[in-house]
């Protein structure tokens, strides 16, 4: 990895030039709140491996010149690359589990729902609730009735009008843990998408746009809050930067697996390009990383059902945003494996991802200890699992021939990553 200010910063024409022997390497996080953990836990492996090449020191942040992140991933991505007081990365990757633990019970709890707040000022101007102290057992069937009622119009005054959680602890939590790093301060080049519901386009942040343009270097937390304000789940979140305000939701309205829009990025970053050229991607080793899906337990229908209440409760989780979120990721998943696999460079793009969580798994926000601890065990699970690829005509993940399992495919990414470097270090003493 580059040293200094050239940190991150891809030479020109890397990638489009079959004989530069450097590769462009990017890593990819996708979004997916609380499963968050499975691609963290990955990298804990990953990093694990680079320590027992290169010594205990090696972090992820000095073996990629890009790491985007959607939403969760964006989080991880911030994590990753924030410099500490050492101007080294905030967290070792084996660290963010732990803080996924810590954080996620609170980002997601009862005290962050609205309805709570909402409940104890909720009144009824033709009901006396002192009438309900009395202990007769009339009045307490009927004050039991009007609780009920209560609660449900709460629940329902803030299902229509508000936001699953406030975000609050999430926003003070990610400000407070990110200090004042601005995008052009990270280790290595980052990219976090975002969407402005205003103008209703998308928003990328970048390392190379904040080292570019001033006006443009937005505090790293307010890009990571942007990129997680999930729709239903969160606010959307706006914030004003160098005479410009941006009202933002979730990177995952645009991107939600942002391996395509890192590998552009990485073609910007080398400079000026001819348009009509071809990139060749022989000159690339990506790592894109899911975070679970539950396509072999999806949503059943029946004729006539699946109103607007199905479409955002059904089995304790939002179908809709399942769906999306899951169809986008699998055309940039069927897009790369045609590219990769036409480019006779396979080996170059390793997807690591699992399609067989359940529906009540898969959750965006459930952050009991119990499901966090499942979250943990499938992603270890996911180690041992062969390493899959796209069938282009099911669009589904399968098995590569061959019977490789993801953790010798991460090894062997870890033996890459670490010639790599190596020989940039050489490169750099000459």
């Amino acid at each position: 990895m580059m040293e200094g200010g050239d940190r991150g910063r891809v030479p020109r024409r890397i990638g489009t030039n079959p004989n530069n022997e450097k590769l462009v390497t990017i890593l990819s996080i996708d979004g997916g709140g609380v499963r968050g953990i499975i691609p963290a836990t990955i990298l804990a492996f990953l990093e694990s491996r680079l320590q027992e090449l290169d010594g205990e020191q090696a972090r992820i942040a000095d073996y990629f010149d890009l790491i985007a992140g959607t939403s969760t991933g964006g989080l991880i991505t911030a994590l990753l690359t924030t410099p500490n007081q050492n101007h080294r990365p905030l967290c070792a990757a084996k660290d963010i589990k732990a803080f996924y633990f810590k954080e996620c019970p609170k980002i997601f709890s009862e005290e962050a729902r609205p309805t709570k707040h909402a409940i104890g000022g909720l009144r009824f101007p033709w009901v006396d609730e002192a009438k309900w102290k009395s202990t007769g057992i009339w009045k307490k069937i009927i004050g039991t009735t009007y609780v009920s009622i209560k609660l449900f119009m709460a629940w329902l005054f803030t299902a229509v009008f508000q936001p699953k959680y406030d975000g609050k602890y999430l926003h003070n939590m990610i400000k407070e843990t990110l200090g004042q790093t601005r995008l052009g301060d990270t280790l290595t080049a980052v990219l976090i998408p975002s969407f402005d519901i205003k103008f209703l386009n998308p928003i990328f942040f970048s390392t190379s746009q904040g080292r570019r343009d001033v006006s443009k270097n937005v505090l790293l937390s307010d890009a990571v809050i942007s990129s997680s304000a999930a729709p239903y789940y969160l606010p959307p979140y706006c914030f004003e930067a160098f005479s410009r305000k941006y009202n933002l939701v979730d990177g995952g309205v645009a991107a939600n697996n942002p391996t395509l829009l890192a590998i552009r990025e990485a073609t910007k970053m080398n400079g000026e390009q001819d348009p009509s050229s071809s990139i060749d991607y022989r000159g690339y080793l990506v790592l894109s990383l899911g975070t679970g899906a539950a396509k072999r337990d999806g949503y059943e229908v029946q004729e006539g059902n699946w109103g607007l209440f199905d479409w955002f409760t059904s089995k304790g989780t939002a179908p809709l945003l399942d769906i999306f979120f899951t169809a986008m990721d699998d055309m940039v998943q069927i897009y790369l494996s045609f590219i990769f696999q036409g480019h006779h460079c396979r080996s170059n793009y390793l997807r690591i991802q699992d399609e067989t969580l359940k529906t009540d798994e898969a959750s965006t926000d459930d952050s009991s200890l119990k499901c966090l601890m499942k979250l943990e065990k499938f992603a270890n699970d996911l180690l041992d699992k062969p390493v899959l690829i796209t069938n282009s005509e099911t669009g589904l993940l399968e098995p590569m021939p061959g019977g490789r399992i993801n953790k010798h495919a991460l090894i062997e990414f870890a033996q890459r990553l670490s010639i790599e470097r190596r020989r940039r270090n050489r490169a750099a003493v000459y």
